[in-house]
């Protein structure tokens, strides 16, 4: 019977674990300590998108910031690790790309005017805005202040905007968050399915209790099986020629005519002064773009003679994923035309191409012990949590769905074990067809018998019933979508 009710109720548990995470809020960019070696730049490639390491870097560390700053400023990385903090992350980003490939499949574009328009009157950029003007110095400081480009930031909002055209088409709901039609039966059944509840016996085996002492020898031959993943970045001599924008001059009647022909909404034709040096960046970007065409001609014709040498590696924070792109995809001799850089705009002539290779094992060696401790580590867990499991004795508790008010105050704990590795023992619980099983979490096994079941009714007029229902509806909806994704597009993961 337990095992009957736990196969039909796992994936409740699945519903309120994603409406306790919000993946990849918006913040600031920082590297935190995720800085991999593998497949050169990217931790995944979904389809023809590729995640890479800087995109991967900045949403872990909004999603710890935001975290950290729930619990208090009391979460560290250890903690991170042991809830698996970075694979979450990845799994969202993931999804993303899968989304945002199908967007591309179905022809879907967000273009440049699009991108200025969100960022201009966006309602999430209203602090860049003076008098519900967009203010260029606003922008500039914002910028500066997060430590990255304007190509990265806008690179951002271009995959946010493709992100918010498919969803609008699959799931408009999301988009205008109106709520599924429910029927009675689904709102009596996801009642009784909240209510159950287990009384568990857990026990606990902590990874940091086993000891690995790696030789010399386990970690070369560890190192020989493994090298292909510890390369160097791809690199790509180059000719450059950047045409900066700030040094093209103009007249006024000329910046006039532009202002006219661009950005007149009113009566007035004056420029405003809150908005003249945005116009004049403008103009100046418009007239930086015509000499940047005509460089690329000359580059291409190698009737350039002062474009810049220089090697650009595949892991480069400098350039813009669409400029490390461009080199990934196109072949030794091709001029690339004029792309973004900055304020600016860069031709690129690829000289060379230089292919990844792998790292000597005492370049690499301190990386190579970590993963190797992690890697046998992992394997002991897993020995003693199955050596164990038919004859432990642990700790009692009750294996229950979070009500609304633990969740949104992240108070819901199984054992006295903080919010998110609660949450996920419990996903482990309820997805496990046996009565006795065990989950390995971060560097920790968990070990749990379910001693018995019961029912605590609950009122399926509550409105948290109905909110469960239509995120339930939404969820099986959404997994049908990804599954068919998740088929359409191959999935690389790095790390």
């Amino acid at each position: 019977m337990i095992e009957w009710m736990q196969k039909h109720k796992k994936w409740l548990v699945v519903t309120i674990w994603i409406s306790a995470i919000a993946f990849i809020g918006a913040g600031g960019f920082a590297w935190g300590v995720y800085d991999y070696s593998l497949s050169g730049n990217s931790v995944a490639k979904v389809g023809q998108i590729s995640i890479s390491k800087a995109e991967f870097a900045q949403a872990y560390q909004n999603e710890f910031d935001r975290r950290n700053y729930q619990q208090g400023g009391t979460l560290d990385e250890a903690q991170a690790k042991e809830m698996g903090l970075d694979e979450q992350v990845l799994r969202g980003l993931i999804s993303n790309a899968l989304i945002r490939n199908y967007a591309l499949d179905l022809g879907l574009r967000v273009s440049d005017e699009e991108i200025a328009r969100e960022i201009s009157t966006g309602r999430e950029y209203e602090a860049l805005r003076t008098d519900g003007v967009f203010d260029l110095k606003k922008y500039d400081q914002f910028i500066a202040s997060n430590g990255i480009s304007k190509q990265y930031f806008e690179e951002q909002v271009q995959q946010q905007l493709l992100t918010q055209k498919i969803l609008s088409l699959i799931f408009p709901q999301i988009i205008t968050q109106a709520p599924l039609p429910i029927t009675p039966l689904e709102r009596e059944s996801l009642s009784f399915g909240f209510a159950l509840q287990d009384v568990v016996e857990l026990s606990v085996i902590k990874g940091a209790s086993i000891a690995i002492a790696p030789t010399q020898d386990e970690l070369k031959s560890y190192w020989e099986e493994h090298k292909d993943s510890y390369q160097t970045p791809a690199s790509y001599q180059v000719q450059m020629i950047v045409v900066p924008t700030k040094d093209q001059t103009y007249q006024d009647d000329e910046l006039q005519k532009f202002y006219e022909q661009n950005y007149i909404t009113q009566e007035s034709k004056e420029i405003p002064e809150s908005i003249k040096d945005q116009v004049v960046l403008a103009f100046q970007q418009q007239k930086a773009r015509v000499e940047a065409l005509k460089e690329y001609s000359k580059l291409q014709k190698s009737e350039q003679t002062h474009a810049k040498v220089q090697v650009i590696t595949q892991d480069s924070t400098e350039y813009s994923q669409e400029i490390l792109q461009a080199l990934e995809s196109s072949a030794k001799g091709t001029t690339l035309k004029p792309m973004p850089f900055g304020d600016d705009f860069i031709t690129l002539k690829i000289v060379e191409k230089n292919a990844p290779k792998s790292r000597g094992f005492d370049e690499v060696r301190i990386q190579i012990q970590e993963e190797y401790i992690k890697s046998e580590r992992l394997k002991q867990l897993h020995k003693l949590a199955t050596a164990r499991l038919e004859t432990f004795n642990g700790q009692k508790i009750i294996a229950r769905f979070p009500t609304q008010a633990e969740i949104s105050t992240q108070r819901y704990t199984l054992g006295g074990l903080d919010f998110y590795t609660s949450m996920g023992l419990l996903q482990h619980i309820f997805d496990s067809h046996k009565s006795t099983n065990y989950a390995i979490m971060g560097e920790n096994a968990f070990l749990f018998r379910i001693v018995s079941q019961s029912v605590s009714p609950m009122d399926s007029k509550d409105s948290y019933i109905d909110a469960l229902v239509n995120q339930v509806k939404m969820e099986l909806m959404t997994r049908v979508v990804f599954d068919f994704l998740e088929q359409r597009y191959k999935i690389k993961k790095f790390i």
